[in-house]
């Protein structure tokens, strides 16, 4: 874990190579912050295009996507933040939304919880010195735009695709959850081999015979509008069903969620040719029971959601085949990483060995922003004691339960 305590500070404007101090007046401000969503696509997709670092996530179709089904439902602004460096060329886009938190004003990642990896947009080979770049965008940030008092940069991966992120030159702190990853190959039963002992093999085949008793077995990967929207309706229904199971509100209950899904699974990005979400299914017998739904750029597939029917078919364990499955094609589509995001669950670990540690900074501008850091940086780590322990983890989802009027039991 790298600053745990936040020791490392910013070095101040007139101790660094400002980028302002170099620029040609013949072009626009080093920093520029864009507040209608609209008016970034094309610098978006060029910079994506011509090899800049980023995750899906942070892919113009997703966040668009996002920002006009979820993100405009809320009170939030978009506060899109572009460096460029002395020539004008952009290096760093920064997907912000500002939020109002009490007296200040916030900027955080967009995409919120249905992001698993934040990251900028940044040009690795644009970006010589990125403690001077993260210092000119502070500063430019203070200057330029609707104000913002204080970044709160939450998930962030110490790397991307072997670059450093450049965001982590500012303060930071490990993240209350990691994320779990890990390597594919072309050979999936080689694959399978590797990270499973010959018990578990066995009993996955099992299981799979177990289902084929009860009706044809297929694993499926949506193409058609018809199959996408037969995935959707099947995973709606089993997310929903197993949220009411567990007493625990239904996050695609929430504004503009199924939207965005719907959308985003019938719709292709321009920059890789793929849908912005796949969707993947489990058949007996002509019912879905498994759903897995995640998305694809670089090499890299990233799992977002998952589902599987009632208690009938749970001793078969539909989501492991499925999964299994799902991982033997993107072996076959010749991908090189696989990951399941965020959060701890001992299934992840079967397939993607790596936890992979996140980040949390909380970067002040303004003298408020000054003041409230400490206090933010603190309600984080409390939040990171929590989910490291299982009683306090207990006790809040309790609570959480309580508040939202679903007695846990019942």
């Amino acid at each position: 874990m790298q600053n745990p305590s936040y020791s490392y500070m910013l070095p101040q404007p007139a101790g660094l190579p400002v980028l302002t101090s170099t620029v040609n007046p013949a072009v626009r401000a080093p920093v520029e912050v864009l507040t209608q969503f609209g008016k970034v696509e094309l610098l978006w997709r060029e910079m994506v295009q011509h090899g800049a670092l980023c995750s899906r996530y942070q892919h113009h179709s997703w966040m668009a996507g996002w920002w006009d089904h979820i993100g405009c439902m809320s009170q939030d602004s978009p506060h899109v933040t572009v460096l460029r460096d002395d020539t004008g060329t952009p290096v760093l886009l920064l997907p912000l939304v500002r939020k109002k938190v009490g007296p200040l004003q916030a900027g955080f990642f967009m995409g919120g919880k249905h992001t698993n990896f934040n990251l900028p947009v940044w040009r690795p080979g644009h970006l010589k010195q990125p403690t001077a770049a993260l210092n000119a965008l502070v500063e430019g940030l203070r200057h330029n735009g609707p104000r913002l008092d204080l970044l709160v940069l939450l998930n962030q991966p110490a790397a991307w695709q072997g670059m450093a992120n450049p965001m982590l030159q500012a303060p930071h702190r490990e993240a209350a959850s990691r994320a779990y990853t890990g390597e594919l190959q072309s050979d999936f039963e080689a694959l399978l081999k590797e990270r499973m002992g010959a018990n578990s093999r066995k009993k996955l085949r099992q299981k799979e015979r177990q289902l084929a008793a009860l009706g044809p077995v297929g694993f499926q990967r949506a193409r058609t509008s018809a199959e996408i929207d037969q995935v959707l309706a099947a995973f709606f229904a089993q997310k929903a069903a197993r949220m009411r199971e567990q007493g625990l509100s239904n996050a695609f209950d929430a504004a503009g969620v199924k939207e965005f899904t719907r959308a985003a699974a019938h719709g292709i990005d321009p920059d890789t040719g793929e849908p912005v979400i796949e969707l993947y299914a489990l058949w007996v017998g002509g019912k879905i029971i498994a759903t897995f739904g995640g998305i694809v750029a670089d090499g890299r597939f990233s799992g977002m959601f998952n589902s599987i029917a009632g208690a009938e078919f749970r001793n078969c364990s539909p989501g492991e085949l499925l999964l299994a499955n799902v991982i033997r094609m993107c072996c076959e589509r010749g991908l090189q990483k696989f990951d399941l995001g965020i959060g701890d669950a001992a299934y992840k670990q079967v397939y993607c060995r790596d936890a992979e540690t996140l980040y949390d900074s909380v970067i002040p501008i303004t003298a408020a922003g000054q003041v409230a850091a400490p206090l933010w940086r603190a309600g984080l780590a409390v939040k990171g004691k929590v989910k490291k322990s299982d009683t306090l983890l207990r006790a809040a989802r309790f609570a959480a339960q309580m508040m939202s009027g679903n007695t846990p039991g019942e």
